[in-house]
């Protein structure tokens, strides 16, 4: 007796909660209730906590920075409470505060994630779950299934094997095929649960929708082009009896009414299976005209061919026939007919129709074999490279047998075939990896498969699993997630659900269960695999180009934070108003960075690895840049734009020191510059509000120079393009807005007399120069960037 344990999803005698007897009685024995059974393990691994997204882990490190900003302010604050005019204290450190919390990533982040989304979707990918449009960028391993997503979801007639000869259906005469060959496409055609849906009257014959399993749908849509009149057929046999196809049989019995030559009633029984299970319920092979004895070498050679076409990826079914002519075979199938039939829907069908199948389906007469082939989809041995190279794992898990599995996976490019010459396993010895068979780990336990599944994915560059089941596929995903990767799991069925919630991104094929689709995040419309793989590469761009948009905003920091620095520590009077920092946040800084969400990307992102280590949208490298590289040339063109003005107006730099207290003193009205003129508290007032104007005029301009700069990381801008429409109307955008800053002093006093005594030429005149130091530091390091890659120049400033 074996002591291999059969699995409770294959067993014929076990039935789960909600089960009815609809007639009869009988008796059962309670194996499993609540959690310890199937469903309930299920349920409890459906409902563990996901994985944390990856937008997630960006949201608290934005939370802890700005957590940071808020403590060392409040600090600040505590050590400026002491100055005279403390209203102004408050006001500048409030400004400050605005100014360096990030209030525009919220509105970018979820910019960002929409527009991916509006992407994926026009790529047949709906998201679910907006964070997921971030997560997939980063995927390291794709668990996925090898039947729909990387195969078409329909089949076609391949080969055909009758009269002891095996025919290809590509190149296929039917005009000079015999009766023989006639009998086994009527026998396809009969016994099948496939039919032509309403509605298809004219519709071209291949082009009729059909409700069916994809195999039976297959074999019916072959015999429609073999056949002149299926309808006519079906009508004349009348079909009396069902029994549908199952696991556990691995046959489907149906018995046809019809009329032979004479009129007579007849009563003919057709058998559709497995090759090996139909040719132990056969007697004869009937070969052209003649009708031999289905001895054991016809039988080793039919099973040989079988074979052969399984190891090829084909999906066999063999067909056979009986006529029940003599009056014991009619009266028998009459009773069992009578108690609920083949299909054991009455009370102790069931139990009548095994017996019925033990006694009566035997004698048949072997008609022949159609193969069936699910073909790969054309984009997925593309797919599969892109993979490859952008350092994704992939595993690709069925529960198909050891041999379809191998064929399917040498087809999409998976495996190397068994053809390839030489070089061309060597040049994918890197990539090359053997299928295994899940199913010899299945006797041990738990905690010993976990390791078994890990030294596989520890030796394989890629892995098929044949053969897997249910609890298998949960511990291949969580054994990933314990080497570190990011999983993407896809999925259909409701035995996937564990598996994909316990994934960093959960992805449902199209039609899928109601389950599987409700824990998904992404939905495939066309259930392919290389649609999963474009939007990878959306991902990656999503986070590239957030990356630009932040480096964007924070340029304008430093200037900040040197302005703020220069009216405590060297008491100048020169602050950014409130007013002021809130156009610069949404107006100067958060309208334009949106535009390079729309950025194209400037290089292959599908040739990169992925950016597991530095998943980070604030690094080290980026805050160098925008801060001290752009930040502070940005800060030059504001105090010079200051000292320039202040100058032309009396106050000259050494003046300026040290005066910011009595500046802002109303009871001060005799305030003397440089040259000895007396400034009242008035005009004191418009000067703040026309250089105010200056101050904010010089960082649009500057921004609106780096938001062009900002388009690349590392290419050529001029070789990039300037394809952005969007980016470009921001640029004209931010020139009318620093144009109607010079006419207008609309950050503290608006319309008041003098505002207009602005000149902008002067104005063009001191920030130019600043203009063209930022474009040819920045341009320069692009063309060291490009030209000595991986040098410390990229370690410290490629963000």
């Amino acid at each position: 007796m074996s002591s291999k344990p059969l699995s409770k999803w294959a067993s014929s005698n076990v039935g789960f909660a909600c089960s009815h007897a609809i007639k009869g009685y009988g008796f059962g024995v309670a194996i499993a209730c609540g959690r310890n059974t199937d469903v309930g393990t299920m349920t409890a691994l459906s409902f563990k906590e996901r994985p944390p997204s990856r937008v997630k882990k960006h949201q608290k490190q934005i939370a802890y920075y700005t957590l940071f900003v808020i403590g060392l302010l409040f600090l600040l604050l505590l050590i400026t409470t002491g100055f005279e005019r403390g209203e102004i204290a408050y006001e500048v450190n409030l400004s400050l505060l605005i100014a360096l919390t990030p209030m525009y990533v919220p509105f970018i982040l979820y910019w960002g994630m929409r527009r991916t989304k509006k992407e994926m979707r026009r790529k047949q990918c709906h998201v679910r779950n907006l964070r997921g449009t971030t997560t997939v960028g980063l995927t390291t391993v794709i668990v996925t299934d090898l039947v729909g997503t990387m195969t078409k979801r329909r089949m076609r007639v391949s080969e055909i094997f009758v009269d002891m000869g095996l025919l290809s259906a590509d190149s296929l005469d039917v005009k000079t095929q015999g009766p023989r060959f006639i009998e086994l496409i009527r026998a396809s055609v009969l016994c099948n649960d496939a039919v032509i849906c309403p509605g298809n009257i004219g519709v071209p014959k291949m082009q009729k929708d059909m409700y069916g399993n994809i195999l039976d749908i297959a074999l019916l849509k072959f015999g429609l082009m073999v056949l002149p009149s299926i309808d006519h057929l079906r009508r004349d046999h009348e079909k009396v009896a069902n029994k549908h196809y199952s696991s556990a049989d691995k046959v489907q019995v149906t018995v046809h009414r019809t009329r032979d030559e004479e009129g007579q009633l007849k009563l003919i029984l057709l058998m559709k299976g497995h090759c090996s299970v139909v040719l132990r319920r056969c007697s004869t092979f009937a070969i052209r005209d003649e009708e031999l004895p289905l001895d054991d070498q016809l039988q080793e050679i039919i099973l040989s061919l079988a074979d052969g076409l399984l190891e090829a990826g084909r999906h066999v079914r063999a067909f056979a026939y009986k006529e029940l002519s003599n009056e014991l075979e009619f009266r028998r199938f009459s009773q069992v007919n009578a108690n609920g039939g083949l299909d054991g829907g009455g009370g102790g069908g069931e139990f009548k129709y095994r017996d019925y199948l033990a006694v009566d389906t035997y004698s048949l007469r072997f008609l022949g074999m159609i193969a069936t082939y699910n073909p790969p989809r054309s984009t997925i041995p593309k797919a599969v490279v892109r993979c490859r190279t952008a350092g994704i794992k992939l595993i690709l898990v069925t529960r198909r047998k050891r041999n379809l599995s191998k064929a399917l996976a040498v087809d999409v490019g998976i495996l190397a075939a068994p053809w390839d010459s030489y070089q061309s396993r060597q040049r994918r010895s890197s990539a090359a990896t053997e299928i295994v068979d899940m199913s010899q780990y299945a006797e041990e336990k738990p905690h010993h498969q976990r390791w078994h599944i890990e030294q596989l994915l520890l030796a394989q560059r890629d892995l098929v699993c044949a053969e897997t089941s249910t609890e298998q596929l949960h511990w291949i995903v969580e054994a990933c997630r314990r080497l570190g990767a990011v999983v993407s799991v896809i999925g259909g069925t409701l035995h996937d659900t564990p598996a994909m919630r316990s994934g960093h991104v959960g992805v449902a094929k199209y039609g899928c269960a109601v389950m599987c689709e409700a824990s998904a995040d992404l939905i495939l419309l066309d259930s392919s695999f290389a649609t999963l793989v474009s939007v990878v590469g959306d991902s990656r761009l999503l986070f590239e180009n957030l990356k630009k948009a932040l480096a964007y905003c924070l340029a304008t920091n430093t200037s900040n934070i040197l302005v703020y620095l220069s009216f405590f520590l060297l008491r100048i009077p020169l602050h950014f108003h409130i007013l002021d920092e809130l156009i610069l946040a949404f107006l100067v800084n958060l309208l334009p960075a949106m535009t390079l969400i729309y950025e194209p990307p400037e290089e292959k992102l599908m040739l990169q690895m992925p950016k597991v280590y530095d998943d980070f949208l604030l690094n080290s490298r980026l805050l160098f840049v925008s801060h001290i590289l752009v930040g502070t040339i940005e800060a030059a063109a504001v105090f010079m734009t200051y000292f320039v003005f202040m100058a032309d107006r009396g106050f000259l730099p050494s003046t300026l020191v040290g005066l910011h207290i009595p500046w802002h003193d109303d009871s001060i009205h005799d305030i003397t510059d440089s040259y000895g003129q007396e400034w009242s508290s008035e005009a004191r007032q418009q000067l703040e509000c026309q250089v105010s104007s200056l101050c904010l005029m010089s960082l649009i301009t500057m921004q609106c120079t780096h938001l062009v700069l900002t388009k690349t990381g590392r290419a050529n801008l001029l070789t990039h393009g300037f394809g952005n429409w969007r980016l470009n109307l921001a640029v004209v955008y931010l020139i009318c807005l620093c144009a109607e800053m010079c006419l207008m002093d609309a950050t503290v006093c608006l319309r008041l007399e003098g505002s207009n005594e602005l000149n902008f030429g002067h104005f063009l005149w001191t920030i130019c120069p600043f203009v063209a130091l930022l474009v040819f530091l920045e341009s320069a390091r692009r063309y060291f960037l490009r030209l000595f890659p991986d040098s410390w120049l990229e370690l410290a400033t490629m963000y």
